[in-house]
């Protein structure tokens, strides 16, 4: 096994260096001055400690409205758009300075289907110990995890927003840490489905800065698993991992400009099968704007929550399809608008070309989040 492994490796190697000169020349083409997957705090749902007077009871508001258009014209990801919106109001309550409750209902609606698709109440409370929070119930999830797209899709904020479980978060300054359990499905003895549990762990170690450029190590592990104890299932236990290493290099232009570079190894293991990838990222931020380009090579990868165009297991509907290899070259125009503290518009503009398939296809979105 360790041979397959091993020459896997090698092939991915071979055709990541056969794609070089294409991916040095796409990246000029661009600027030399570009910032890992463009900057998504105008769009991360955090449920920080708010100002919020002891034993006092507070009002709490948020809502995301998107259109997001993907046209898909490969054999792996399908074409379609997602419109609507959801909202979450909340109403939070503070018994003691370390410690925070919040309760409410979150609705969301797709346009162009009766009813609303989903009608769930929420409750997290949150421990508060120096620069750590430990939440339980509602946990801070999808893009909050800052995980790499190929691990968790950015379309999870949009279809799959809410996460249920524990979750120990950590950040001070630019250091970053977070473990989370994300219960899906639960099981018992003799039912027929089986339980989907999802960890995960996401690392960024405080950057080392020399002759003014930051290098950041990041460490970032995805584990879904599919079982159960005395069920009645016929479908095979299944244990995915994906662990990641990364290394960030930044520099500031300016106070209002900044220029990351990323390069990550990724895997993917699930006995007996085993997959590796190359993920390269790069972009250049101001206050408005953000140009980037992200290049992927995968081999064999798979990953449950991870993006659907970095996979090599089709996610079209009805068919088992895969390819081998996927090699893709994106770029990620994005304007932000603040419109008032707390409300924000994004605009996103995604064209790739699947160097394997030799096609170009692209995504649009239009996004308004409300914070209050």
């Amino acid at each position: 096994m360790q041979n397959i492994f091993d020459k896997r490796v090698f092939l991915v190697m071979n055709g990541f260096f056969n794609q070089q000169k294409i991916c040095i020349c796409s990246f000029l083409l661009v600027s030399s001055e570009i910032l890992a997957q463009v900057d998504n705090k105008n769009l991360v749902n955090e449920d920080v400690f708010k100002s919020i007077k002891l034993k006092k009871v507070q009002f709490n508001f948020s809502s995301l409205n998107y259109v997001k258009n993907n046209e898909y014209f490969n054999q792996i990801a399908d074409g379609y758009t997602l419109f609507g919106y959801y909202l979450n109001p909340k109403i939070a309550y503070q018994p003691h300075e370390k410690v925070q409750i919040e309760a409410g209902v979150f609705v969301r609606k797709e346009f162009g289907t009766s009813g609303l698709k989903e009608v769930e109440p929420t409750i997290t409370i949150q421990i508060k110990q120096n620069d750590w929070r430990f939440l339980f119930g509602n946990i801070e999830g999808t893009l909050s995890h800052r995980m790499i797209e190929p691990l968790v899709g950015f379309e999870r904020l949009l279809s799959k927003p809410l996460e249920h479980g524990i979750q120990a978060k950590y950040q001070h300054k630019e250091a970053f840490f977070d473990a989370w359990i994300d219960w899906q499905r639960s099981t018992l003895p003799g039912q027929t489905n089986q339980e989907y549990i999802w960890n995960g762990v996401s690392f960024y170690a405080k950057p080392l800065i020399i002759k003014g450029l930051k290098f950041q190590g990041i460490v970032q592990t995805s584990v879904f698993h599919k079982g159960g104890q005395n069920i009645q299932s016929i479908q095979p236990v299944r244990t995915l991992i994906n662990p990641t290493l990364g290394l960030r290099v930044q520099k500031e232009l300016n106070k209002d400009q900044v220029f990351t570079f990323d390069n990550y190894y990724v895997g993917y293991f699930e006995s007996p099968q085993r997959g590796t990838a190359y993920y390269m990222n790069t972009f250049w931020k101001n206050p408005k704007y953000q140009i980037g380009l992200s290049y992927w090579l995968g081999h064999y990868f798979n990953s449950p929550m991870g993006g659907d165009l970095f996979q090599s297991i089709s996610r079209k509907f009805d068919t088992d399809y895969y390819e081998e290899y996927r090699n893709i070259l994106i770029m990620r125009l994005v304007r932000d608008w603040t419109i008032a503290k707390g409300i924000n518009i994004s605009l996103r503009i995604e064209p790739h070309y699947d160097f394997q398939n030799r096609i170009f296809e692209h995504a649009e979105g239009l996004y308004l989040k409300c914070d209050l």
